[in-house]
This record gives C-alpha cells, structure tokens and sequence, in this order.
C-alpha cells in the first residue's frame, strides 16, 4: 500500500530528530546497519554531535529505502552519480525508487519519490550562514536586492528559503557545486507555488518542477525540489522517520 500511493500521486518525506535518538541500544542497532564505507565516514568526525548526526540521517535512509524494497536496511547497496549524487543499487524486479537525503544540526530529512528525480534540503535558520556576502554569490540580483531590504526574522526566512530552494533544485539534477545558482531567479507565491527560471546558458528550467517550503520544526527550513514529466502536482506526504518506528519494521 505504501508503495502503490508512491507510485500514483504521492512524494514522501521523512524526517528524524537526532537529539530524541540517545539509547545506547538504538545506536548500536542503527551503527549495525550502516557499510565500512559508512562506519569509516562516521569514525572520522571529530565532534560527537557530528558523528550522531551522520549516523541517524544514513540510518534513516536506509531504513526508509528498506520499507519500499522490502530488504533489510544493512543489505542495501549504495553508489554514486559522475557528480556524487548517491542512488540504492535497483535490481531489475526492484521499483525504480529516487531518493535524496539532508541533513543539518537538529535536523535529518530525507524525500522518496517512484521514478522521479528529487531533491532536498534542510537548513537550520542560524544567522552565522545567512550573510549577505554568500547571498550575492548564491541569489540572482533581484533576489539580492530584495534580501537587502529586509531585516530579522524575515531576513532570515527569505534567506533560507532561497537557500534550500537553490540546494534542492541542484540536488534533484544531480549536478555539483558548479552549477550557476545566481542564474536562477524563483518566483515564490505560496510554500507550495513556486516557479524556477533561468537567467542566463541553462536550460533545465524547461523541465516541469514541483517545489515545496516546509517548516517541521522552528527553527528548520526544509525544502523539495521534484522533477516530473507533466504538470500534475505529487501529495507530500510527512512520514514518521523516529528510531522507534524504524527498530519496529525491521527487527
């Protein structure tokens, strides 16, 4: 039944909240599922809250992956895109499942979509990051203009939602850090009615695009981008991504 809304009409989202995950036994079970690759990226943070924020957002999508591909989660087989985007290894009786996974302080995220590409960003709203000086880099001119004349809270708010709309947009192309993100201009009417041009040598605007500004918590942003062949607008769907939930479906 999950998969069969996936396929027809729905995008999900799930989300996890590292800091309610603190049982020893949960994170030994969620550190079993993860790859030595994995392991390996884990041991090398040096601060602990880094070190649990990877592992609760790598355990989440492969928990979330499991569910739809009715595999174990440590079975699960990841590779990567000539510009590093990660996919699950699909066999050929496997449901061609996108995934994109996010995850900041507080905060891990991760979006399922039936064949269309995906993407999505969370930010935590902290004005160390929202600098004017990284927003004329990023935004296109109008954008920057406009940001310039806001203060507060509101900055912050229009920053991180043309942030994470930049990040979630690039994400579901599967491009990297090259991509010209100050070409793009969106037209934001509503959380749920935003349009994407090109000012400028790219053409993937074309494409049709569904965007979604969500705000799980109030001090998070989180965006996604959903790349479809027609104009019909996908549900989204927030999922329960606890560990509780995730430790019930598989063990």
């Amino acid at each position: 039944m999950l998969l069969d809304k996936l396929q027809k009409e729905e995008a999900h989202i799930w989300f996890a909240i590292p800091n309610k995950i603190k049982n020893s036994k949960v994170i030994a079970k969620l550190l079993s599922l993860l790859s030595a690759e994995e392991i390996n990226k884990h041991n090398r943070f040096h601060f602990s809250e880094d070190r649990h924020l990877y592992l609760v957002s790598h355990a989440l999508v492969r928990n979330v992956l499991a569910k739809y591909l009715e595999k174990q989660p440590a079975d699960l087989i990841f590779h990567y895109t000539e510009h590093g985007k990660p996919e699950v290894w699909l066999s050929k009786n496997d449901p061609v499942i996108r995934f994109n996974l996010s995850h900041t302080a507080g905060l891990a995220a991760c979006i399922v979509t039936m064949n269309d590409d995906c993407g999505i960003d969370a930010e935590a709203i902290v004005n160390k990051t929202a600098s004017l000086d990284v927003a004329h880099l990023m935004f296109s001119d109008s954008e920057f203009e406009h940001l310039k004349s806001l203060t507060g809270r509101s900055y912050l708010e229009e920053f991180f939602t043309r942030w994470t709309l930049r990040e979630a947009y690039v994400k579901a192309l599967g491009r990297g850090v090259d991509y010209p993100t100050n070409k793009l201009l969106f037209n934001i009417r509503s959380d749920r009615d935003i349009e994407v041009s090109c000012q400028g040598a790219c053409d993937d605007t074309s494409q049709y695009w569904q965007f979604q500004v969500i705000r799980p918590t109030p001090n998070h942003i989180v965006t996604t981008a959903i790349k479809g062949e027609n104009k019909k607008q996908r549900r989204i769907i927030i999922k329960d991504g606890s560990a509780d939930n995730w430790i019930a479906a598989h063990y």
